[in-house]
């Protein structure tokens, strides 16, 4: 019977980690989702804007990017785009790390978009810096392309044109990545997904990544997440079409398999390091 030597196995783990995700800011958000699984970090996090733990964070990029992970993603307990001191000096601490041979690509931004589709001179300001210091991408949460009705799961008066919000990513020359929340109450078909699919591409999002609605546990909502069968539905339609290189992927909990097996990490305010959180 084979057995793996013990390099080989040391080298199995050392290479086994993916991506590595930080959390970054204070926790104030602009938004008051239902469902918003940061909520329960932000007793944790900074109160003011600026404040990050260098060294840990240092430390835990240069471990990560030694065990083998390529890809980093920033994110919050509030709205990263709220903090964007804090999100520009940990975006030049992972850009200083180049000159250690530590160069982490692509680095994703996750935000809900309202300061960028409201805020043009925020904008102007810090998404060219960001591209300078090697964000890639910015990741925004569409709970439906609808204004009103997004506003309406956001929790605020109103929501910003997409179309902005799409113009100001690439006047950066940032992409932008729809993160599409699927529930019965906004994305919760087969022929709506299809809809929503087809209106982001055709309004310039780069490309697409869902996933059923999660409550604050960070595990699926039974009650409003879509049906089985149209979850069957939406899957087979995403294998399907992935032409043009426009990418469109549906994360079910079989694609979870990345974080329970530790492949991917994030980084919380209270300084814990786990394969838990669902970025």
């Amino acid at each position: 019977m084979y057995e793996m030597s013990k390099e080989k196995r040391e080298e199995k783990l050392i290479n086994s980690l993916k991506s590595l995700s930080l959390f970054v800011g204070t926790g104030q958000c602009n938004a008051h989702c239902a469902h918003c699984a940061g909520r329960a970090h932000r007793k944790y996090a900074p109160t003011e804007d600026g404040i990050i733990n260098r060294d840990l964070i240092y430390n835990t990029i240069k471990s990560c990017y030694g065990q083998g992970a390529r890809s980093l993603s920033i994110s919050s307990s509030g709205e990263p785009t709220l903090s964007p001191l804090a999100v520009t000096t940990v975006l030049q601490l992972i850009h200083e790390c180049r000159k250690e041979g530590i160069e982490y690509s692509p680095i994703n931004l996750y935000s809900n978009g309202i300061r960028i589709g409201k805020d043009k001179k925020f904008c102007d300001t810090y998404l060219p810096k960001w591209k300078s210091y090697g964000l890639t991408t910015i990741y925004v949460t569409i709970h439906d392309v609808d204004e009103e009705k997004n506003a309406k799961i956001y929790g605020v008066e109103s929501y910003p044109n997409l179309e902005v919000v799409v113009s100001r990513i690439h006047y950066a020359n940032l992409l932008m990545r729809g993160n599409l929340v699927l529930s019965r109450k906004t994305i919760g078909t087969f022929e709506q997904f299809v809809s929503t699919a087809d209106y982001l591409r055709k309004i310039g999002v780069d490309c697409i990544s869902a996933w059923p609605v999660r409550g604050a546990d960070d595990k699926v909502d039974s009650r409003l997440s879509p049906l089985e069968s149209e979850l069957d539905k939406i899957e087979n339609w995403v294998e399907n079409n992935q032409g043009d290189g426009f990418i469109v992927k549906l994360l079910t909990e079989k694609s979870r398999i990345m974080y329970q097996t530790g492949q991917k990490l994030t980084l919380f305010p209270d300084g814990t390091l786990s394969n838990t959180w669902c970025n």
